[in-house]
């Protein structure tokens, strides 16, 4: 169980016993046979020609045999009675691991998506009220919604957090739905990204979209920047903020990232390797 020296400290009482602390403090999620791991991948701004990371995306990553799963296929396991907890579980396991981004100063986006029922909003305000108990900034907290609900997002930024707005698969983003949540952020996802990234033609669409959510006061984040033909677009389009396999790759949580600015050419000289310090 976790406890002060060892991981994040105290959990809501239901999911204390659920997510464990190694010996490290790392915290993870027990369901069955399954472990429910963090990972995080970067988050960079682009400034004067330079990529430097200020938030981390924190993903939640099943395992079982020591082997990664897709979440939809755990999901799909999961009796229906135990889809609330898990859904907790998940939605806590990134503030748990808040400690463990692995780049010291940035920021740290999660999801909120009401998986975990209606006590899910409950566990984040424990959450918070722990870390700000710890002196942490809650400022650093990114929180992305995935609909257009104001009262979430006022609930939100009561608690101090910053709001990001996902926008997922196909369909146009909408800078207004984002101006009326007050998002700070609006995230691309990968694969409305692609959506961009099919030809010349179609890439020169995004600037435009990416104007008007500038007009809003909103950040844009892009996911899925793994080529260099990507990062161009994007770059190009006038976006704000990056994520993708080219600049980093995701990693589980005790691993090391790079920190400080990167120049932007050594992503312009062809593929870029990356090379995790361990995990």
């Amino acid at each position: 169980m976790s406890d002060g020296f060892f991981g994040f400290g105290a959990l809501p009482a239901d999911l204390a016993a659920r997510i464990i602390a190694d010996e490290v403090g790392l915290e993870f999620g027990v369901h069955g046979d399954f472990r429910l791991r963090c990972a995080m991948q970067p988050i960079f701004r682009h400034e004067q020609g330079r990529l430097t990371p200020v938030a981390a995306d924190a993903q939640v990553v099943p395992y079982l045999k020591g082997q990664p799963v897709a979440m939809p296929e755990f999901l799909a396991g999961v009796a229906a009675e135990d889809r609330a907890i898990v859904g907790r579980m998940i939605e806590v396991l990134p503030l748990a691991n808040v400690y463990n981004i692995g780049v010291e100063g940035i920021s740290l986006l999660f999801r909120h998506d009401g998986r975990g029922g209606s006590e899910a909003m409950a566990d984040l305000r424990f959450m918070v009220q722990r870390l700000v108990d710890e002196g942490f900034d809650v400022s650093q907290l990114i929180c992305e919604i995935d609909g257009v609900d104001e009262n979430l997002a006022y609930a939100l930024r009561g608690l101090g957090l910053r709001v990001a707005l996902g926008h997922h698969g196909a369909g146009q983003p909408d800078a207004h739905a984002a101006a009326r949540v007050k998002a700070d952020i609006a995230r691309l996802d990968r694969a409305s990204f692609e959506r961009f990234c099919a030809d010349a033609a179609t890439g020169r669409l995004l600037r435009p979209v990416v104007s008007e959510f500038k007009a809003q006061g909103v950040s844009v984040l892009v996911e899925g920047i793994d080529s260099e033909s990507r990062l161009e677009i994007a770059l190009g389009a006038g976006v704000d903020l990056f994520q993708g396999d080219l600049l980093e790759p995701a990693m589980l949580v005790g691993s090391v990232f790079a920190d400080g600015p990167r120049e932007m050419s050594q992503y312009r000289r062809g593929a870029c390797v990356v090379v995790p310090l361990f995990g």
